[in-house]
């Protein structure tokens, strides 16, 4: 799937989506779409985060992430959060199903034009994984807001219950739909994936990762890498447009259900012996010692 994903980001201008952009191949095998009524019946409406801008910070200021009627409106929507997604319908079906019913709101099959319509980026997710782990993102009214501005609240469905950790926090990329979920098992944890990226003309890709609590349920960061101030839970790499020749992609760790033991990185760097596209760059692997990667 992330080599569709990535293709189609260099064609179309696109980082990541839910739904890769298809060759002619597969679209002559990709099943029909169609909003299923029990999904229909299952769907939430897309949360709404709303608090009072301060008109005299602009929209980029990262003073508004701190703003008291922003963390009042943030603790409330947890709350909400946990309370309203606690239907096992919408758990039971499927995220990419759910999003097909929240594009067309009607049962039935989708029409060419909004098949089309959908596997290329003019619908936004919102919803990501499966039974028990979630992501959901909603959308900031008043930081970055013309770079899609938005939260991430980690879903964790456990006996009936919902706990809901925030994840991202004013989160906002050039490039639509550029986030992607995947869960893995680190022994008995459950390792969650969050792979965002820039998208722009130097795009990069930043994978953040967060471990299920066993005990609160809750999602902490998870510190699997060495940062420049100490453990971290943040990676990032450049993005390469040569894909296919012969270069690795950058940031394969989640490879299945399992962490990879070792993935490779790229930094720009005049000097790099990597020419893409008259870029240079610079390739460093990091290798699993058992508790990090190094």
């Amino acid at each position: 799937m992330r080599n569709l994903l990535i293709a189609a980001a260099v064609c179309c201008g696109l980082l990541l989506s839910v739904v890769a952009s298809p060759t002619a191949s597969q679209k002559r095998s990709q099943p029909a779409l169609t909003c299923k009524k029990n999904v229909l019946a299952a769907l939430k409406p897309k949360p709404e985060f709303s608090y009072e801008c301060d008109e005299q910070l602009q929209p980029w200021d990262e003073k508004i992430l701190k703003l008291p009627a922003r963390q009042a409106a943030i603790k409330s929507l947890t709350s909400d959060l946990e309370t309203s997604f606690a239907d096992a319908a919408w758990w039971t079906a499927d995220a990419v199903d759910l999003s097909v019913c929240d594009f067309t709101h009607e049962a039935g099959t989708l029409t060419a034009e909004q098949q089309s319509s959908f596997r290329n980026d003019e619908y936004l997710f919102w919803m990501f994984g499966n039974d028990p782990i979630r992501l959901v993102m909603i959308a900031d009214p008043c930081y970055q807001t013309e770079f899609g501005g938005s939260n991430g609240f980690l879903l964790y469905h456990n006996a009936g219950r919902v706990v809901v950790s925030q994840v991202l926090d004013g989160y906002f990329s050039r490039a639509d739909n550029s986030i992607m979920l995947s869960v893995a098992k680190l022994g008995t944890e459950d390792i969650v994936e969050i792979a965002t990226g820039s998208g722009g003309l130097n795009p990069s890709l930043t994978n953040y990762y967060f471990a299920i609590d066993p005990r609160t349920k809750h999602a902490a960061p998870k510190n699997l890498f060495k940062g420049e101030h100490g453990p971290t839970n943040e990676i990032s790499s450049s993005m390469l447009f040569g894909y296919g020749r012969g270069e690795p992609e950058p940031l394969q760790i989640v490879r299945g259900t399992t962490l990879s033991l070792s993935f490779s990185v790229y930094v720009e760097d005049d000097k790099g012996k990597i020419d893409d596209n008259g870029r240079k760059f610079m390739r460093k692997i990091l290798r699993w010692n058992g508790k990090s990667y190094q």
